[in-house]
């Protein structure tokens, strides 16, 4: 008789993790249209001054800060057939949709209109779809990968080189689409939509194919989330608020929304973000050892490093001025530190959670991260409205048809675009530096336990 092959619990088959990604790569697009273009499409086209369109995504926040509080709890209770987290993964139909009506407004609207259209659609898409799946993330991801920490590992490598290539591949593409087709409202309209609908159709292949592993919570008891644990772990879980901070730093900094006009003021042509994009896939690589790297000087130092790294790129991209050359190097260095912040999240809530059950308080896999899914979004948010508040104090001119900006609006723009990231950074490395504490003693402990095995057997 032939010997059964052994299948190895850690294998990550190519197929499923596909399939996993593609709701991460349709939530990219939705990203990289809605936290990219937004602005200078409500500034350029519909002629919404460019403070005022700061604000209300800002103000979109305060609601934020509801559903995101509601939507942890919502999903820890949560016990279906389908799981717990799988459930709301049918979320990102809602946010590719709703993200598509964003760019529907039409300029002969009166303001009022213009402002309550972009406020709602933005808030859907944000504070009710996105907040749902991404509350939902952690939970499902534990379950529909069995607990495995070394195969999620994988997932938040591997996977993350997908969804990395994904936005480039738009970023890449939605330029030009912008440059040929966007040359009016109802031109946004059809650049989106064309982008919008293969994501929606994308977006749906994990809610229906990746499954929950319900051997996860067998023989666990599900005690109710209420109030008084959330309570319990803003107060005793300090890690909880060095992980949010970095989340509110990293995302006010990728989502400055500058580059757009920088690409179009400064270097004179916003087509060359196409170009620029198609440089920044050299970093795809990168993301390929991680594992290694991570195994070697672990995910705090990893991320102090790429971090210092984007610190050298952002000014080198300032003192390049006009010089295209320059600034595609700076961007590759720049780009550095969104590789594993943006993709290793999972990890930094699974030792948050860690920590819950070491301090004797519940895990809380779906509410450990409320307060840094809130601060991501108001993160994203600011970005706007700092990005608003600091072109408005250099004059810049907010009008459809306009082809000059004055020298202080340019100044401001450059600024905007590199000193911002870089006070961001120094701040992410503190927070980082606090966090490596947690991430050693969870490490510690771990080798602890699977010590203690081996001793009893002897």
């Amino acid at each position: 008789m032939k010997k059964k092959k052994e299948i190895d619990p850690n294998h990550l088959g190519f197929g499923k993790l596909l399939l996993w990604k593609s709701s991460d790569v349709s939530a990219a697009w939705v990203n990289v249209i809605a936290l990219t273009y937004l602005s200078v499409y409500a500034s350029d086209t519909l002629g919404i001054d460019i403070r005022l369109v700061g604000t209300l995504l800002l103000a979109s926040k305060i609601i934020d800060a509801i559903t995101d509080l509601f939507a942890g709890i919502l999903v820890d209770n949560t016990h279906t057939k389908l799981g717990k987290g799988r459930p709301y993964e049918i979320a990102i139909v809602g946010e590719t949709l709703c993200t598509l009506l964003m760019f529907a407004a039409s300029p002969s609207w009166s303001l009022v209109v213009k402002c309550v259209w972009l406020f709602v659609t933005y808030m859907f898409t944000y504070s009710i779809f996105a907040t749902l799946r991404n509350a939902a993330n952690v939970p499902y991801t534990i379950r529909a990968f069995s607990n495995n920490q070394i195969v999620i590992r994988k997932v938040a490598s591997f996977g993350g080189i997908i969804t990395m290539a994904g936005s480039i591949m738009l970023s890449i593409v939605f330029p030009i689409l912008v440059s040929r087709v966007a040359t009016s409202a109802t031109g946004w309209t059809a650049a989106v939509a064309i982008i919008m609908i293969p994501a929606t159709l994308i977006g749906v292949l994990r809610f229906i194919f990746v499954k929950e592993d319900p051997k996860v919570d067998e023989g666990s008891i599900q005690e109710p989330i209420r109030f008084k644990e959330l309570g319990m772990l803003f107060g005793k879980n300090k890690y909880v608020w060095f992980y949010a901070i970095m989340m509110l730093a990293f995302n006010l900094m990728t989502n400055l929304a500058v580059g757009t006009y920088y690409f179009k003021w400064i270097l004179g042509n916003i087509g060359l973000m196409s170009i620029f994009s198609v440089v920044s896939m050299l970093v795809l690589p990168v993301m390929a050892v991680f594992p290694w790297i991570m195994k070697k000087m672990g995910m705090c130092r990893m991320i102090i490093l790429f971090s210092t790294l984007s610190i050298i790129g952002y000014a080198l991209i300032f003192l390049a001025g006009t010089n295209v050359v320059v600034v595609m190097i700076g961007s590759i260095f720049s780009s550095l530190a969104m590789l594993p912040l943006s993709y290793y999240g999972v990890l930094f809530i699974m030792n948050i959670c860690d920590y819950n059950e070491i301090i004797g308080i519940p895990r809380m896999d779906g509410s450990s991260q409320i307060l840094s899914n809130l601060s991501t979004k108001v993160g994203a948010a600011l970005g706007s409205f700092v990005t608003g508040i600091i072109l408005a104090a250099g004059g810049y001119v907010s009008a459809a048809g306009v082809t000059e900006q004055p020298a202080s609006a340019l100044f401001a723009i450059r600024a905007d675009n590199s000193f911002i990231p870089i006070v961001l950074l120094i701040v992410i490395i503190i927070c980082c530096k606090k966090f490596e504490k947690l991430e050693k003693l969870i490490a510690e402990k771990k080798a602890a336990e699977a010590v203690s095995p081996a001793a009893e057997e002897k």
